[in-house]
């Protein structure tokens, strides 16, 4: 036991390159997360030992023996010096050291979220570095379906950061050839040419690039309450002011916002612009609260753009890849709807966590395309192309468009009864496991998602009044119910 106590706290360099040793800090917090008020009593005897380092300074490899050995000898049980080792394997770091570096250090582009710091993941769980498990609702906006840990995926980076860790876009290359050898199943029919990327911005960009050089129309139709990412393109087509405003992209005169859900406002914008490009989500999340396109609106939609030689866009990042399934094999959202776009721009969860996306598109199009037109450093690297291969595999094996499908009936029936219960609680959106439903009042949602921590669930998406919801979507029928009997606590709370 003392020997994995070194471990956690001198880094053994050779077998994790990725860590520093503990500091005074975190091994004084860990006490207190383990042991309660009586790890106060041993942080102040190891208080002397470590009497020549400052709190933040790491650990030596004297200090780290005496304060191992001081443990071991202190009647603790062996499962609290394995909790113990465990805490400060999974951070050698505090909590207030990691908030204080990233709020000195880290540009604020988005509010920093620092009521918990997650260290550890498997499945649908994750644990903070204070040792206290949540249940992930968020799946870190949907791209970790498979989970927050996976150790293939693990195991296949390593294999592969061993062998050849990087190489440009448009060099052959084996690990891209596994991918393309298993991912055409689950494409729709005839979309099968790729430009991969490392972000849904800047798919959603590449996206735009490929249909202009194509149409040979500047002008792109989007949707009011859209939202397609942060990268300068994408941005200029999020309806939101407050994203486009600040960087002078409020009054573009290429983009024109038509009304969702009503083919009227498309054709008369069609007809005013004379654009030939639409792009939209089927299911608006971040910014309309997982609005879903109705069936009618997305049949007038298609059968427009074809009468008009309008180019259609589908921004799948978020709902692909099973997340928005309705029916078995339905591996993106216009597969529910029975359409076929032009181009589709994908992400999140297809790299299993890993960072990779890409324009998908037919050959016609992608033939628009020429020579130093574009290119990408990173785009479809091996260690990205690796993770892909292995994550969309893993859905398949995993059967997560029959799992989504059926957590999804959980959830709809679930919160339909707990909408008798309280009457608060309305307007249940829910596409497979894009889920939304109001609670009234942003105040509401901000009450049931701290109290929703309390009962070990992580919530932390909304939309106004709405609480939104992308569980990863193998999460299991107890897992589902667990989450519905807190959000039951947390809704009582709040009456």
């Amino acid at each position: 036991m003392k020997q994995q106590l070194l471990s956690a706290l001198i880094n053994d360099r050779s077998k994790h390159p990725e860590r520093l040793n503990a500091t005074p800090e975190r091994v004084f917090e860990v006490l207190e997360n383990v042991l309660g008020t009586k790890g106060q009593k041993y942080a102040q005897t190891l208080k002397g030992f470590f009497d020549g380092i400052g709190n933040r300074d790491e650990l030596t490899g004297d200090l780290a023996e005496k304060a191992a050995a001081f443990l071991v000898k202190s009647h603790l049980s062996q499962e609290e010096l394995s909790a113990i080792s465990q805490q400060l394997f999974f951070s050698e770091i505090a909590t207030d050291e990691a908030i204080d570096l990233h709020e000195q250090y880290k540009i604020p582009v988005s509010t920093l979220e620092k009521d918990l710091v997650p260290v550890w993941g498997e499945g649908c769980w994750l644990m903070d570095t204070k040792g206290k498990k949540y249940l992930d609702m968020d799946s870190n906006y949907s791209a970790t379906n498979l989970g927050m840990a996976n150790r293939e995926i693990a195991v296949g980076l390593y294999n592969q950061a061993s062998q050849l860790i990087s190489m440009k876009e448009d060099r052959v290359q084996i690990a891209r050839t596994r991918f393309f050898k298993t991912i055409m199943p689950m494409m729709p029919n005839g979309l099968h040419y790729f430009y991969f990327q490392n972000s849904g911005g800047e798919a959603v960009d590449k996206s735009l690039k490929i249909a202009k050089a194509y149409t040979g129309s500047r002008h792109v139709i989007a949707f009011k309450g859209s939202f397609h990412g942060r990268t300068h393109g994408a941005v200029s087509v999020t309806w939101n002011e407050k994203y486009r405003k600040p960087f002078g992209l409020d009054h573009e005169d290429w983009v024109h916002f038509a009304e969702f859900n009503n083919i009227d406002s498309v054709r008369d914008l069609i007809e005013k612009t004379g654009s030939r490009i639409i792009i939209l989500e089927m299911i608006q999340g971040e910014e309309a609260g997982n609005r879903a396109a109705t069936q009618e609106f997305i049949d007038a939609l298609f059968e427009l753009a074809g009468e008009k030689g309008v180019l259609v866009i589908a921004d799948e990042v978020q709902t692909g890849f099973g997340r928005t399934a309705v029916k078995s094999g339905d591996w993106f959202a216009c597969m529910g709807y029975n359409v076929i776009p032009d181009i589709m721009a994908i992400g999140k969860s297809f790299g299993g966590g890993y960072p990779v996306t890409a324009v998908v598109t037919r050959k016609e199009i992608s033939m628009a395309m020429t020579g130093g037109y574009d290119g990408s450093t990173f785009g479809g690297n091996p260690m990205a192309m690796t993770s892909a291969f292995i994550a969309t595999r893993q859905m398949r094996e995993k059967d997560v468009t029959g799992n989504v499908i059926a957590r999804s009936k959980q959830f709809i029936q679930g919160l339909e009864n707990l909408s008798e219960s309280f009457p608060f609680l309305t307007d249940i959106r829910i596409r497979g496991l894009m889920i939304a439903f109001s609670l009234g009042s942003e105040e509401n949602v901000h009450a049931v998602q701290e109290s929703l921590k309390e009962e070990g669930v992580m919530a932390s998406l909304s939309t106004g009044e709405y609480l939104r919801l992308l569980p990863p979507t193998i999460i299991s029928r107890e897992e589902t119910a667990y989450f519905l009997d807190a959000l039951g606590k947390s809704l009582a709370k709040i009456c």
